[in-house]
């Protein structure tokens, strides 16, 4: 026969199976270790929702720094196919050169993400590198960003990728920096 507790412990899974969840949980404050870290990144961040979204939920900082630093990595690799994408898809001739300048731009930016990933992976947590890394990001961004401020404007909507590259991935990779060098 099932004790009591036993019995409980099952309806309590089943309706863990039953209830259904269909968006992510919003994570609020926590007060464990693991937590902590995550918290204390994405309040200094400006988007901090999708800070939140973005790093991992475990780890100690150097962990974070890792994924936040791959993460962005493959993000600026995507917006440069879309930058190509569009570069190749304009006409303009004005628009076809601010493009393959946002492009270089952005193959920089890059570049210096795949660099930070070499020196946290050899196990370079001084924050100097990512530090670098983000300086050199945000530079560029703001480059190709800059470019789009006249006509012609960006029919592609390039930009919209290039803004959370730079407010999201970069932003993040600064403050972590920031916090390593302590």
């Amino acid at each position: 026969m099932a004790s009591p507790s036993s019995f409980l412990a099952s309806i309590l899974l089943g309706s863990l199976f039953i209830s259904p969840s269909f968006s992510r949980p919003i994570i609020t404050v926590v007060d464990t270790a693991k937590h902590s870290i995550v918290n204390q990144v994405c309040s200094k961040a400006k988007n901090p929702s999708m800070c939140l979204q973005i790093l991992p939920h475990d780890g100690n900082l150097q962990a974070v720094a890792k994924s936040v630093v791959s993460s962005g990595h493959e993000y600026a690799e995507d917006t440069i196919v879309n930058v190509m994408d569009a570069a190749m898809g304009s006409t303009e001739p004005q628009l076809k050169k601010k493009y393959s300048s946002c492009l270089t731009n952005m193959k920089t930016a890059d570049a210096a993400l795949a660099k930070a990933i070499k020196e946290v992976g050899s196990g370079d947590f001084s924050g100097l590198g990512l530090g670098r890394a983000a300086a050199t990001a945000k530079a560029e961004t703001h480059k190709c960003i800059s470019l789009f401020q006249s006509q012609p404007a960006d029919p592609f909507y390039i930009l919209q990728g290039i803004n959370n590259f730079g407010d999201v991935y970069v932003d993040i990779i600064s403050i972590i920096s920031t916090m390593l060098k302590k």
